[in-house]
């Protein structure tokens, strides 16, 4: 008989008998607790995994290990709160620079993730298994006509089947999702226990002809709403969190993120391919979200695949042919990998997330080094998902110029009520800016069972001729 658990955690880049041993007490809780079968499992270690995910890279199965651990952290918060640990939670979009200001303070002492994130993450990219989840949520009172978050979903369904714990409070973004506060408020609604929550509002009214990080009022107001955000935090776990806990954190995630960009410029501009953007966009978001178990081990996975990729490009390995047409999307659908699968399958390379990956101005030096308050804030505007939708599309140009796309695509946010069709008009103003072609696909992020391969195959196929036609046009008209 097949030793299942084993296979997958040495799948997933646990890579000696003492790790898989060691680990193996918290696979099998997270196991029971996401309800993945021993069929599941095998699924995903013999279909789902290899087929979707570039596993022949040690580096991203090291990837997909750290997002394997740090969702068994997620589903031992209940023994985590049993024990004493404060715990902390936290919505997109975000960056993860005051998440982990949080664990600087606190250590051991206190948990930060955000769990919904994480579990959709997990269950979806590598066993297709949240659907039941989701399912619940809509039963419990989620509308299903609405196109509600599939995030908001699970974190209902996470704690009214006892996955996680309640935290001692959720920072919640009011940038966008102005709807997480109101699924706390369900949550203590129908399950009966208060989910307090802090919401910071940010600012989003600039003009278009403005970059809001060089705006000094606007980066000293989303300062002091940060601090209002950690002094929150820090009455309610007990415990300080000081500028230099700040400053630490900003520190952290500054070199990650350019040990990220590196390996992002690799990939990107690589011919032949040598890696499917999904890895790359899996990594990449570990800039926005905290992970409890902290940046060590998606460090390790960056550091290594960065010298696979440098390895397979000095040898001129590719995933696909040379001369494959790229095309970066706005946000790669990493939890449906499906679909950059059937982008290869015809021809064409989803290249890399244009919301994820960094831009000039996200890895320049901070303006006011001295102050770490700032220097986040300043992130913050940096961020293309939290600035204008002008300063969205200049990143967005400058990125697909640098790293020579061939066109673009976006879509895949229909359980957005303002950023789907925002992406509609950005479509406009990049194919009128670059004359490449740009789709946009109706679509959800985080959830296909609105959808199928059977359902998008067609619409996929077309979409990869017609790039396919106008790429040839323009190259026969510039010869």
């Amino acid at each position: 008989m097949r030793d299942i658990n084993r296979e997958l955690l040495a799948l997933a880049g646990f890579e000696t008998e003492e790790e898989i041993a060691e680990f193996m007490p918290r696979w099998l809780e997270m196991r029971n607790s996401l309800k993945l079968t021993d069929e599941k499992v095998e699924y995903a270690v013999d279909h789902y995994i290899p087929e979707n995910w570039d596993v022949k890279y040690r580096g991203v199965r090291k990837m997909i290990g750290a997002y394997i651990r740090e969702a068994a952290e997620v589903c031992h918060t209940p023994t985590y709160k049993a024990e004493g640990v404060k715990i902390v939670y936290g919505i997109l979009p975000a960056i993860a620079n005051y998440y982990y200001a949080v664990k600087e303070a606190g250590g051991d002492n206190v948990f930060i993730a955000f769990p919904d994130l994480i579990l959709v993450t997990v269950l979806n990219a590598f066993f297709h298994g949240a659907a039941p989840f989701l399912d619940k949520a809509e039963e419990a009172g989620f509308t299903y006509g609405c196109r509600h978050c599939p995030l908001n979903k699970m974190r209902l369904t996470a704690y009214i089947d006892n996955i996680i714990a309640a935290p001692e409070i959720i920072w919640s973004w009011g940038f966008n999702c102005d709807e997480g506060p109101k699924t706390d408020e369900m949550i203590q609604g129908l399950a009966g226990k208060q989910w307090k929550y802090h919401v910071s509002r940010a600012p989003h009214d600039s003009c278009l002809n403005e970059l809001e990080e060089l705006i000094e009022p606007r980066l000293r107001f989303m300062s002091e709403q940060m601090k209002l955000g950690v002094k929150a935090i820090s009455e309610a776990i007990g415990m300080e969190i000081t500028e230099e806990h700040v400053a630490n954190a900003n520190k952290k995630m500054r070199g990650l993120a350019f040990k990220i960009g590196m390996l992002t410029q690799l990939v990107a501009t690589a011919d032949p391919p040598v890696l499917c953007g999904d890895s790359v966009s899996m990594i990449q978001q570990v800039t926005n979200i905290p992970f409890n178990s902290g940046t060590k081990y998606i460090e390790e996975a960056v550091d290594i695949l960065t010298k696979e990729i440098r390895a397979a490009i000095k040898a001129g390995e590719g995933i696909m042919p040379k001369g494959t047409p790229k095309v970066a999307i706005r946000n790669l659908p990493f939890c449906v990998p499906w679909v950059g699968k059937m982008f290869r399958d015809n021809g064409l390379l989803v290249q890399f997330a244009c919301n994820l990956t960094q831009s000039k101005r996200q890895l320049a030096p901070p303006t006011h080094p001295e102050d770490p308050w700032l220097t986040a804030a300043e992130a913050w505007s940096r961020n293309p998902m939290c600035s204008n939708m002008k300063n969205e599309c200049d990143s967005y140009i400058e990125k697909l110029e640098g790293y020579k796309a061939d066109g673009m695509l976006l879509g895949f946010f229909d359980f957005d009520r303002w950023v789907g069709p925002q992406q509609k008009m950005q479509a406009k103003i990049v194919e009128e800016t670059l004359h490449i072609p740009c789709f946009y696909i109706e679509a959800d992020f985080w959830d296909d069972r609105e959808y199928s391969p059977e359902a998008l195959r067609t619409k996929i196929e077309s979409i990869c001729q017609v790039f396919k036609m106008r790429l040839a046009a323009m190259k026969a008209g510039k010869e």
